[in-house]
């Protein structure tokens, strides 16, 4: 009586198959040159943010985050189509608002810390300005910021001035005899000092 021959069962079946297939793609990659390789599968590049290369010359897909001073809200500041002003929009529960930063007035650190005043203003009647320290982040490839003073509400900045870590705002304001209607007319000085923690401290 002759011995039946069994077939080959599936299981062993498969990783034969799996092999094979393996083979033949190892084989059509290596015919093909790097320059066919990426015409089949082009890279998705990241497009860098506009306002980013505008005002740092940095190129990085992620925007400027501000954190609204007084608040656990952020914004991006995305919007730069009345350059040199910057802006962004923001909510934060029922308040919603915008910052504004003229990019012109912006000074330089160090390679990558920047000083900037920042504009607020919300439903209300007021404008509120700050000083902020903003940092960008290598690693993240984010400019976020680091620290925020307020300097006065519905003033006129005149000059910001930095000299090692000391900061000089001068600016307008009102005297207390003034109405919030009337253009601010007091000069005013106002000392900062920048800590290792890229905070500020009012002098």
């Amino acid at each position: 009586m002759k011995k039946r021959i069994l077939p080959v069962p599936l299981i062993l079946l498969i990783p034969i198959v799996l092999l094979i297939i393996v083979t033949v793609a190892g084989v059509y990659r290596f015919s093909l040159s790097d320059d066919e390789i990426l015409a089949k599968f082009p890279s998705q590049t990241s497009q860098s943010d506009s306002v980013m290369q505008t005002v740092f010359s940095i190129k990085t897909a992620n925007p400027w985050t501000v954190k609204i001073p007084e608040s656990n809200a952020f914004t991006f500041i995305d919007d730069m189509e009345q350059a040199p002003i910057a802006k962004g929009t923001y909510e934060d529960g029922a308040e919603r608002g915008t910052i504004t930063i003229d990019t012109s007035k912006i000074v330089q650190l160090d390679e990558t810390t920047y000083l900037s005043t920042l504009a607020l203003s919300n439903q209300g009647s007021g404008t509120f300005y700050y000083l902020i320290v903003s940092k960008y982040d290598e690693f993240r490839q984010r400019m976020v910021t680091k620290g925020t003073s307020f300097l006065g509400d519905r003033i006129l900045i005149e000059a910001l001035s930095v000299q090692g870590n000391q900061v000089t705002v001068k600016l307008l304001e009102r005297d207390e005899h003034q109405a919030m209607s009337e253009e601010p007319s007091k000069l005013t000085t106002i000392l900062f000092k920048i800590t290792e923690q890229d905070s500020l401290e009012k002098q």
